[in-house]
């Protein structure tokens, strides 16, 4: 959830009961694909996302288990689709929503790029998702009073559970494209799918452009089903100055339930951000929760004289939302050897297709090779410096051993000569 400046939050409970319902009853033949025709569409021809649209949208004459409750969100106008919406939710899922401080937050239909969604429904642009983009975008920044949150659900980057590649890689680079375009506009990138708490950042040349100002941040999820434990992230924004409506990202809190702790009965706060991760207070301090600031944490996380460094170790203890479930299953593995480390450097640092994972951990394993090469060279250096010093005292000893001998000898030949 994000808080603003009025500290308030969107409560989702009645909303979820609602979407439960509607989508249970549906028949599993509904089509899933976004219509194809530009025309406008009704709830009832748009398959899947008309049920999800009905579901979103209250109507006067709701009819479900849940009308009391979807009724009183309604009159405290937080109903979360609103019939302007209809345009372009039915048409592939997408919406955005004005708030009332001035932040404008874009909520993307990420399924249409998933790398394991078919089949595609459009060649380049499915639903003019990206055009819309652009437009809103665009409009934003035209307004030069407001800024942009884009809120997905599946991240265009690498995965780390099977280290798949999330997103087709050509809408990859349109997506990146526009974020780059815009980066002036837009103020975050909040995704989730991974079931676990991590971020993306673009590093030196990574896909993800190293010149964004803004990270990727993935939160985890409320299903357990990966071995993590329950969790949501309450985001914490400013909502500007009033001389140039900056808005920026201040910090987070990751609130979880501990499934494997029989007394626990209600969520607890996990961690706060800046008190975990406090080597980037500074950042944080002036830039909130910026690309540099990720950047910086990347970089701590680098190993210590070989070893896990502090700071990866403490990632990998949260990554699961503190999940005490097997390291398989629940990332948590904080004797993470060198391969690990790899597998989460390459991951987090920017790589978005499989190729661009694979280079990088080539790079690093050539990386790590060259590393004991040297030392190898070095250490057999020492071992032959070493038998050369043995080799010079032997041979010292057995000359101090052999000249007293020979003087022996020369004195006894003397005093023969002498006789």
């Amino acid at each position: 959830s994000l808080v603003g400046n009025e500290g308030e939050e969107t409560d989702l409970c009645a909303t979820i009961q609602n979407v439960e319902y509607l989508c249970c009853r549906t028949p599993p033949t509904t089509d899933t694909n976004p219509p194809s025709s530009n025309s406008s569409m009704s709830p009832e021809d748009s398959g899947m996302l008309g049920i999800i649209y009905n579901a979103l949208h209250v109507n006067d004459d709701d009819e479900s288990p849940n009308y009391n409750q979807v009724g009183a969100q309604r009159r405290r106008g937080r109903s979360l689709l609103s019939a302007e919406d209809s345009a372009t939710f039915l048409k592939g899922g997408f919406y955005s929503r004005d708030l009332p401080d001035g932040l404008t937050v874009l909520s993307i239909n990420t399924v249409l790029y998933s790398s394991f969604f078919g089949p595609e429904p459009f060649a380049d642009d499915p639903g003019e998702q990206f055009t819309w983009m652009r437009n809103t975008l665009m409009n934003i920044r035209e307004r030069g009073n407001s800024q942009a949150m884009i809120v997905g659900h599946v991240p265009p980057s690498m995965g780390s559970f099977r280290h798949t590649q999330l997103w087709k890689e050509k809408y990859i680079n349109v997506y990146y494209e526009i974020i780059q375009e815009f980066d002036d506009v837009v103020a975050g990138q909040l995704f989730g799918h991974l079931h676990s708490d991590e971020f993306r950042v673009g590093v030196g040349k990574s896909a993800i452009p190293s010149s964004l100002s803004t990270p990727l941040l993935l939160t985890g999820s409320l299903t357990p089903i990966h071995g993590n434990n329950p969790s949501f992230r309450k985001v914490f924004y400013d909502g500007g100055a009033a001389d140039d409506n900056q808005f920026k990202l201040l910090d987070y809190e990751s609130h979880r339930h501990s499934v494997s702790d029989s007394n626990a009965e209600d969520w607890s706060k996990l961690y706060t951000f800046s008190e975990t991760y406090n080597t980037a207070t500074e950042y944080i301090k002036t830039e909130g929760l910026s690309a540099n600031v990720f950047r910086s944490i990347l970089q701590s996380m680098k190993d210590k004289q070989g070893n896990t460094s502090p700071t990866l170790h403490s990632f990998l203890s949260l990554v699961g939302s503190g999940s005490d479930g097997d390291a398989e299953s629940s990332h948590k593995d904080n004797d993470c050897d060198a391969e690990c480390r790899a597998e989460w450097m390459c991951t987090l640092s920017g790589t978005t297709t499989a190729k661009q994972y694979n280079t990088c951990l080539l790079q690093k394993s050539g990386s790590s090779r060259h590393m004991i090469g040297i030392a190898g060279a070095a250490l057999f250096a020492a071992a032959f410096l070493f038998m050369i010093v043995v080799r010079i005292r032997k041979r010292r000893a057995r000359d101090q051993y052999e000249s007293p001998s020979s003087i022996e000898g020369t004195v006894e030949m003397d005093d023969q000569e002498m006789l």
